[in-house]
Formats: structure tokens, C-alpha cells, sequence
């Protein structure tokens, strides 16, 4: 869960780690492209080779007994045992590991040259974190069909455009095969939606405004929770600045928007509070914290999290904003209401003129979940050497690379949702799997020093309980950008002029 992931905060990171699914809708879901029918197929890359692939799947890791907060999945061991009946002499065997940091495990491993034959891989880490040459270049086999699939000409048509397009790296490669998708929303509880008379969720800005205040009116507490400044920065400042995306992301000639394009974007006043946007959306938003629950308007969101969740599942909020596990945890909670969700709105005119019309109902979350994994060369891994076993590792990815393996897995657990054309979520995410085919263009400050986005988090939440005047929070907000540039320019030994 990393780049992508790692602009999520910590708490939802640790969520999805620890979440396990249950049962879903995959069967009666299934597409019709079932890699069983060509699985028979013994002109696949896998001939001759035998022996075992290893392989870390994160939270897909079947009939796990080590990975905190794992429950009892069986799916990913299914399709296993499906391609290991069809290829006598191939064991897939599960890493049933929990590692505390992962990215050092995979650094270690690979200069040891013991890294797995499969591993699981995002692919900012595989862009630009993990060290070079540790994965496959899988690009020319995405070009090609894919064995399994029998009516594609090539494998990268059975996945999803928006995510290859996002995902290749600098110099124009793909590293991993990437299946799922991080997703947030508005989680709405509908029996107290209908007590206050609601019958329809929210569709704009304004509407979510005029729900809450229905809800409230009714005797019904809207909502109850730490406004993430993290997570809402990036819904609006994507869209506000939507136009500059390419000029801020490209400083550093690098995928997405680091901390060295942050840094320069505020050095050079385009992220800054001189630009009215940077905090146009904060009195917006303040009317809708000013329905909320005061309790945790200052909070940590890391810390208030989990109260502010059991405060929803209890029935006692009506809406909650969070990450696509939230349906797992209701099931898990036997909540007694009936839940649905829906996105971020697409901001119009009469909600801002700030608003550029993008919609970034998925500028939190991304293609940064569980379901992206590479190989490893031979570099990464002595045992790739053995004549015919990359052949057979590709062959295996590619038996589980389809559109109805992706779909039976993901949807097993429960947390994430598919992307693939043709896959289907579970029906309780239905709504958050149109995020996965949005421009994925997410704008947001924090990194340029470790205390930014907590300092940026108290102001915010000071704001919008009232303890602190626009003007002083606006005063506060430049204060803590220009400490924060000028620690990354002393730490990094960086000169703004340069760009």
C-alpha cells in the first residue's frame, strides 16, 4: 500500500493490513474468461520446468497463520491448486510472513539474492524506491496474450487502461500486475438517512450540506469523526489545481508529486496561502464540520479513528468518511442498519469558483493495494537462473493474471476493490469501483518536513472547531510552508532556483 499508499494515512494503512474478508459474491460474479478453460493449454511458458515458486501476497496470503489480522481466506490457495493440477511438477508455496517493514525486507533479500520468485510490489516502490533491476520488466509480456485469456490479443487489454497508463515507470516500463484499488467514500447508514426523511444520498456539495443539516435537525448526529486534513487537502486542492498537476508533479521528472515537487511548488508560491485557492476550501468545509459532533474535531485522525468508527457501526453517526475496508468491519461489527456509500462530489460553480469541475472522488486512494506483484530477475533472485523457471514464475502470473482470478481474490478478502474490465466488486463497494478508471492526479503538501501535516492537521482542526479565526489559521498555515521548505532545502542541500 505504498506511494499512493503511502500518502494515506498511517491508520488507514495499518487497517489494511490488518483486515481480513470473508466470503464474497465471487462465484455468481465470475467472468465469463475462466483461465481453467485454457489452463489445459500445455504450449504455455511453464513446459518443462519443475519445482516450487515462492510467493509474498500481502493480505491475499492464504490459510495464513502469521500475519496479524489476517482471517481464514482460501481463494488465492484455490487458484493454486487449480494451476499446480494442470502443471504436474510446480508447487506455488505462500510466504506466510509478517514483515514490520517491508521495503527494507525486499532491499535485503534481493542483495542476498533470495528474494521471492513472486513478490508484492506497488509501483511507485518498483519505480523509484525499490532498488533497479530487483523486478521484471513485464511490459513486452503485457503486450502479448496472455494464455489464459482466450479473447484478448494482448494481456494488458484484460486490465485496466487508466492504472497501466498511471503505473509505467519513467522510462516507459511495467514492473507489476496490478489489480485492485484502494477506494474512499461517504459511508452512509440509510435506516437514519430514512428517519430524517432522506431518500436519496447526496450528489453534490451542496446536497451533502443539506443532508447534514436534515440529519440534524431530525435529532440525528451527521457525523462524528477527525476531519482528515490529509486526505481532504488532496479532493480539494486536486481539483483547484488541476491545471498546474503537470508543472508541480514534474519537477523532479519523476511519476506523481513528491516531496522535492512539493517543496519547490511552495518555494515558488504555486502551493501557497497568497493563492486564494490553497484555503478556499476551508470555510466550505467548515460548514460541513459545523453539523458534526464536536468531539473529535481537533483530534488525531490516526487516534480518533477507531471511536469514530465504532461510533458509526454502532448506529449512533449517519455518515462516516473511510477506506474501502469499512463494509468488512461492518459485517464484522453485525451492524443492524443497512449500509450504502457514495463518492466525493464533483465540486460545480455555485458550490466555489474555485472548482476546475475535476472530479477527484479517488485523489485519496489508488491503485496501491494488495493485488500488484512482480518478479523477480535473477539478480533479485539466484534460483531464477534455473533454466525454463522465469518461464514457468511468468506463466504462473499469467494464469492467475486474469480478469475472474483478480475478481474471486480481491473480492475474498473483501477490503479492496477489482479493477479489471469485466470484474465486478462486491456489491457493498459497487460505488467506489468507478474510481478506478478516474485521471489519477492527486495534489497534497506534507512531505516536505516529518511535522508538516501534523502541524497543517492541529491548525485545521483549531479552524474548524472555532478556536482559531480564518485569518489566523491562514497566518499559521504559511508560517509552517515556509519552516518546512527551508528544513527540506537544509536537509537535502536543495536550490529552489535550480527549477
Amino acid at each position: 500500500m505504498n506511494k499512493k499508499a503511502k500518502m494515506l494515512p498511517a491508520m488507514m494503512l495499518t487497517l489494511a493490513l490488518v483486515l481480513g474478508g470473508c466470503g464474497g459474491n465471487a462465484a455468481k460474479n465470475s467472468p465469463s474468461d475462466t483461465p481453467s478453460a485454457a489452463s489445459g493449454n500445455q504450449e504455455t511458458s511453464a513446459a518443462g520446468w519443475t519445482g516450487t515458486i515462492t510467493m509474498y501476497a500481502q493480505v491475499y496470503t492464504p490459510n495464513s497463520k502469521n500475519i496479524t489480522g489476517l482471517k481464514d481466506q482460501q481463494m488465492l490457495q484455490t487458484v493454486a491448486d487449480e494451476y499446480e493440477k494442470t502443471h504436474p511438477g510446480i508447487k506455488i508455496e505462500f510466504v506466510d510472513e509478517e514483515y514490520k517493514d517491508y521495503t527494507q525486507t525486499i532491499r535485503v533479500k534481493a542483495a542476498a539474492g533470495e528474494l521471492f520468485d513472486v513478490f508484492w510490489g506497488q509501483w511507485e516502490e518498483l519505480n523509484n524506491t525499490f532498488p533497479k533491476g530487483i523486478a521484471e520488466d513485464l511490459t513486452e509480456y503485457l503486450n502479448k496474450p496472455n494464455p489464459y485469456i482466450a479473447d484478448k490479443p494482448a494481456w494488458k487489454d484484460a486490465m485496466n487502461e487508466t492504472v497501466v497508463n498511471e503505473t509505467v515507470s519513467p522510462d516507459g516500463k511495467i514492473y507489476n500486475i496490478n489489480g485492485d484499488y484502494v477506494a474512499t467514500a461517504f459511508f452512509y447508514n440509510k435506516d437514519l438517512f430514512e428517519q430524517a426523511g432522506i431518500t436519496e444520498a447526496p450528489k453534490s456539495w451542496a446536497e451533502l450540506i443539506d443532508t447534514s443539516k436534515k440529519l440534524q435537525a431530525a435529532g440525528i448526529v451527521p457525523m462524528s469523526q477527525a476531519p482528515d486534513y490529509g486526505w481532504f487537502q488532496r479532493h480539494f486542492l486536486s481539483d483547484f489545481f488541476s491545471k498546474e498537476f503537470e508543472t508541480i508533479s514534474g519537477y523532479d521528472k519523476k511519476p506523481g508529486i513528491s516531496s522535492l515537487d512539493q517543496s519547490v511548488a511552495i518555494s515558488k508560491g504555486l502551493l501557497s496561502t497568497k493563492d486564494e485557492r490553497f484555503m478556499g476550501w476551508w470555510p466550505m468545509f467548515k460548514e460541513l464540520t459545523d453539523t458534526w459532533k464536536k468531539d473529535y474535531l481537533t483530534a488525531d485522525p490516526g487516534v480518533a479513528a477507531n471511536s469514530a468508527r465504532n461510533d458509526f457501526l454502532a448506529g449512533k453517526t449517519a455518515i462516516m468518511y473511510d477506506g474501502s475496508w469499512l463494509p468488512e468491519n461492518a459485517k464484522d461489527a453485525n451492524i443492524n442498519f443497512e449500509l450504502a456509500s457514495f463518492n466525493f462530489p464533483v465540486l460545480t460553480a455555485a458550490d466555489t469558483a474555485h472548482t476546475t469541475g475535476h472530479d477527484t472522488s479517488g485523489a485519496v486512494g489508488g491503485p496501491n493495494a494488495a493485488f500488484q506483484f512482480a518478479i523477480a530477475t535473477e539478480q533479485a533472485n539466484a534460483s531464477m537462473k534455473e533454466e525454463g523457471k522465469k518461464e514457468a514464475v511468468l506463466d504462473w502470473l499469467q494464469f492467475l493474471g486474469t480478469p475472474a482470478n483478480v475478481e474471486k481474490v480481491v473480492n475474498e478478502h473483501g477490503t479492496f476493490v477489482p479493477t479489471w474490465p469485466g470484474t465486478k466488486p462486491n456489491e457493498s463497494m459497487a460505488d467506489l469501483a468507478s474510481q478506478a478508471s478516474k485521471e489519477l492526479k492527486a495534489i497534497g503538501v506534507g512531505g516536505s518536513s516529518p511535522n508538516l501535516s501534523k502541524n497543517l492537521q492541529r491548525i485545521f482542526g483549531l479552524y474548524l472547531s472555532g478556536n482559531m479565526d480564518f485569518d489566523k489559521a491562514q497566518q499559521s498555515v504559511q508560517k509552517e510552508l515556509d519552516t518546512a521548505i527551508k528544513e527540506y532545502e537544509t536537509k537535502n542541500n536543495t536550490d529552489y532556483s535550480q527549477y
